[in-house]
Formats: structure tokens, C-alpha cells, sequence
């Protein structure tokens, strides 16, 4: 019996507007009121899931940061945090220098940029509709980050994730939450790994959750639950993880699945 719904954000639970739909925001909300855990899985920042987690009128688990930030936002209170450490932070933004690609930072829920005004920066300001720091990177004065976040062409990110992996051979996980998009974290962080904590704190079993996500950073959970469900737009890897696929973010794919899948189980 499903007792949980484990829903990544962009690319899943929201359309590429970055809007939350009439119809996916209903079927959450009934499932809410009758007592399933709902769970927010995503590589945002708090403050940037706050913004849904609002609209969608209900208090919730949100794991933030692709799992390095738990927080009950009933409560207000952080269940877990696991930063990258500063050495690795340092090396971070030592390479970002040496290839010339973009960086963002994160740290007690502020985004820092060295350099506010290039299109990185704007193409993420405008995504999330976060305000940015600019900051020298040298003058920190804890290098502890919650996660960091290279933003560059998909082929350049493809050719920085190889470096990292196999020159600097950091004790990361690496993932791309979207084309544009590499997350750098802690090696004992990611999405699914969350998951598993909060399930178990709830007192729920890994075969009782549903997972949605369309991206590489949503493997690990789509793959270690019973019911792992890729959209419809999920990359192909996402897919091949997948137990089950649902139609794409833009035509309601979680509210539709959850619909016919879960139907008997409210009779």
C-alpha cells in the first residue's frame, strides 16, 4: 500500500512555465488530507522551494539541494544538513577559475556569484526568481557550502564533469538537474539517500513510495523505490531507472498518474 509521493519540482511537479498546475496542485492536496506524506525532492534551495511549497497550501517534508538540506516546513526547523567541506570548495572554485566556467555557491540559504552580471547568473535568477550576492570567492570565512553549482553549456559541463571525476577525483556526487545545470555536493548526498532517511524517520518502507523526476539527479530515488515513475520529457536515463512512465510535466503527467494508479486504493 502506498503511504508517501516523492516529487521533484522542475522538469516534474512543475511545467517549463515553472508553474504549478490547478490539476497536479488538486490531486496533492487530497492526498494530503488523507494522510499521505508528501515529500518535495529537489536541487533547489529552501528559499526557492518555499515559493511551491506555499502555493501548494500544505505543510510538508521539503529535501532541498538534491538532499543535502532536509527541513519540515511545518515545524520550521532543519532535520538534516550535510555541506560540502571547504577544502573541496576551495579546489571548487580554483577550477571554476582555471575553465572559465560559471559558479554559484550556497550557504545558510544565500546564492552567491562572482559575477552578477553575466547570462549564468540571469538565466538562474530568472528560473528560480532568487536574488543573487556577488562576492569575491577568496573572502569567505567558512567555505562549508551546502552544495555548488556550475552553470555553462551542456558540453562544456560534460567535459568539467570528467575533470572533476577523473583528474581531481573529489569525494563528490555529481549530477545534472538539467542540461545546463551541474550539481557538485557532498559524496554522502543525493536525492535518494534523502528519501530513504525521511522515510525511515516517518516510520515508512521503500516499497511503500512513489518517486516522480524527469532528470539525472533523480535516478538514485527513482531507481531505490517500488514505484519509480519517469515523465513523460525524463531523459532517456531516467527512464531506463524508471518502474513505470507517466505522460510529460506539461500535460499534468504526476496528476494523471496518481489518478489512475492510486484510484483503488480510495475506494
Amino acid at each position: 500500500m502506498i503511504k508517501a509521493i516523492a516529487l521533484d519540482l522542475d522538469g516534474t511537479l512543475l511545467n517549463s512555465k515553472k508553474e504549478l498546475s490547478k490539476e497536479n496542485k488538486k490531486i496533492l492536496y487530497e492526498f494530503y488530507k488523507k494522510d499521505y506524506q508528501i515529500i518535495i525532492v529537489t536541487g533547489r534551495s529552501y528559499n526557492a522551494t518555499k515559493l511551491i511549497v506555499e502555493e501548494l497550501g500544505f505543510p510538508l517534508i521539503a529535501i532541498c539541494y538534491n538532499g543535502a538540506k532536509i527541513i519540515d516546513t511545518e515545524k520550521k526547523e532543519v532535520i538534516f544538513e550535510k555541506p560540502l567541506n571547504e577544502e573541496i570548495v576551495k579546489k571548487l572554485i580554483e577550477l571554476s577559475r582555471e575553465v572559465n566556467i560559471h559558479l554559484n555557491l550556497y550557504q545558510d540559504e544565500k546564492w552567491y556569484v562572482e559575477n552578477i552580471n553575466n547570462w549564468q547568473t540571469e538565466y538562474y535568477r530568472k528560473a528560480t526568481g532568487l536574488k543573487p550576492e556577488e562576492k569575491n570567492f577568496c573572502t569567505f570565512d567558512s567555505y562549508l557550502m551546502t552544495k555548488a553549482l556550475f552553470i555553462d553549456e551542456n558540453i562544456e559541463l560534460k567535459r568539467l564533469e570528467e575533470r572533476i571525476r577523473e583528474k581531481l577525483k573529489l569525494d563528490v556526487y555529481l549530477a545534472f538537474s538539467q542540461e545546463r545545470y551541474l550539481e557538485v555536493l557532498d559524496g554522502e548526498v543525493n536525492k535518494g539517500l534523502a528519501l530513504e532517511k525521511i522515510l525511515k524517520i516517518k516510520g515508512l518502507k521503500l516499497d511503500e513510495c512513489i518517486a516522480f523526476g524527469d532528470a539525472g539527479n533523480d535516478i538514485e530515488m527513482i531507481s531505490m523505490v517500488k514505484y519509480g515513475v519517469a515523465m513523460g520529457n525524463a531523459s532517456q536515463d531516467v527512464k531506463n531507472s524508471a518502474s513505470y512512465l507517466t505522460d510529460i510535466n506539461d500535460a499534468n503527467g504526476v496528476a494523471k498518474f496518481l489518478e489512475k494508479f492510486l484510484e483503488k486504493e480510495w475506494n
